[in-house]
């Protein structure tokens, strides 16, 4: 006997199999982000190397598991939460599918210990933003 839960309503049907895709892509998501956050907070540790490299490395993680995570999300909250992942990686001024990286905007090179501190939290506000969304439902 095969046990098949289906709740369905104006924004699709959820069924068991989807719960638990959406349960490891929350995962997934969660995990890709998690060294990136130990490494951003707290902010007054200082990096081997710079910000901007470091990101740079590790964002076809992110973007995998973006990309897992978003299939999971009704058609509102894929706007919201695209919106709070252009915010992380895109230039301020062309926040899109279409924008390449600008992780340049965290650089920390040339600053002071202080300004460092300050641009790693800059990268952790949008990386928690885009978390907010694996806390949902």
């Amino acid at each position: 006997m095969v046990l098949c839960l289906v709740h369905c309503s104006d924004t699709g049907s959820l069924s068991l199999a989807n719960v638990t895709q959406r349960r490891r892509a929350t995962i997934k998501l969660r995990e890709a982000f998690k060294d990136e956050l130990l490494a951003l907070y707290p902010a007054q540790y200082a990096m081997d190397i710079d910000l901007t490299t470091f990101l740079k490395n590790v964002f076809p993680k992110h973007r995998a598991a973006i990309f897992d995570f978003g299939y999971f999300l009704t058609s509102t909250e894929k706007t919201a939460f695209y919106a709070a992942w252009y915010e992380y990686y895109c230039h301020p001024q062309a926040q899109n599918e279409n924008t390449i990286p600008f992780f340049e905007q965290y650089s920390c090179r040339g600053l002071t210990i202080e300004q460092e501190h300050e641009m790693k939290k800059l990268a952790h506000c949008p990386i928690e933003k885009i978390l907010e969304f694996a806390d949902q439902k």
